[in-house]
């Protein structure tokens, strides 16, 4: 099989983000982008930069609480989103289209770096660290929430992996970035100081199955998923609900699955 060049991979990559419905999934995890926004202590007039940005779960409140905000995503169409979303609350957000891996921003030109799960699903995560620790200012932040590998992403992101394409070598494992250890390597160069917390964000639904239906008519890698695998996307659907049986809190047939996340502090 032949690798995947680093653009084309890219390109797959901004495909799969415009596929589905981002904006109808990422409401249920808008509390993760507050708490990053509130461990940030982002305070009128600080630039803020919310990298990889999606529909904007951690640019919106940073605006909301008197920064100067600009987001980047690789996606047009969670741009879009996100842009919508800041002109019905009367917000000013600078939206971005752009590589996490190449940020089309001078040395030091933010206060603060953010980023809520979007960021660690760039290829290379060495150079998407190096690129985020440039453009924050010494004395700054980067702040960010990623799945952890031992929760309910990581279980997810196996079971899929038998039914997808292998990632091509230089593409590091999205979960890694759910790991302190892997945070401190990556930032270990320039940090003058690392905090973690690990937190849980909670689904709740009527039941697994029908959190299985909105899930893969809506979430983008799972749509691109079901055009891809024809008919075997059945079964990788029911590996994924079997994750989430397993992982289900709720005993009364209704679902409350705990989707723990690692926030991590790097101050510079």
């Amino acid at each position: 099989m032949a690798v995947l060049q680093l653009d084309e991979f890219k390109t797959r990559q901004r495909a799969t983000w415009e596929g589905g419905d981002y904006s109808a999934c990422s409401p249920y995890i808008a509390e993760v982008g507050e708490l990053v926004v509130t461990r940030a202590g982002i305070t009128p007039g600080m630039r803020v930069f919310d990298v990889a940005c999606g529909t904007g779960n951690a640019a919106l409140p940073a605006a909301r609480a008197g920064a100067r905000v600009t987001g980047l995503d690789l996606a047009v169409k969670l741009l879009e989103a996100g842009r919508a979303k800041a002109r019905a609350e009367g917000l000013d957000i600078d939206w971005r289209e752009g590589d996490a891996e190449n940020l089309p921003f001078e040395d030091g030109s933010f206060d603060r770096v953010l980023s809520t799960f979007g960021h660690m699903f760039a290829p290379r995560h060495d150079r998407t660290a190096q690129e985020m620790a440039r453009v924050c200012r010494r004395g700054g932040a980067i702040v960010t929430a990623t799945w952890t590998p031992e929760g309910v992403f990581g279980d997810l992101s196996k079971a899929a992996a038998a039914y997808m394409p292998p990632p091509p070598d230089y593409a590091s494992p999205p979960p890694l970035w759910g790991r302190e250890d892997h945070v401190r390597e990556l930032f270990g160069k320039v940090a003058t100081g690392f905090e973690f917390e690990r937190h849980v964000n909670r689904i709740e639904w009527e039941s697994v199955e029908a959190f299985a239906d909105f899930f893969m008519a809506h979430f983008p890698p799972m749509v691109t998923a079901k055009a891809m695998l024809g008919e075997r996307f059945a079964e990788m659907r029911e590996r994924i609900v079997d994750v989430w049986r397993r992982r289900n809190e709720a005993t009364d047939g209704r679902l409350l699955l705990p989707q723990e996340y690692l926030l991590s502090i790097v101050r510079l």
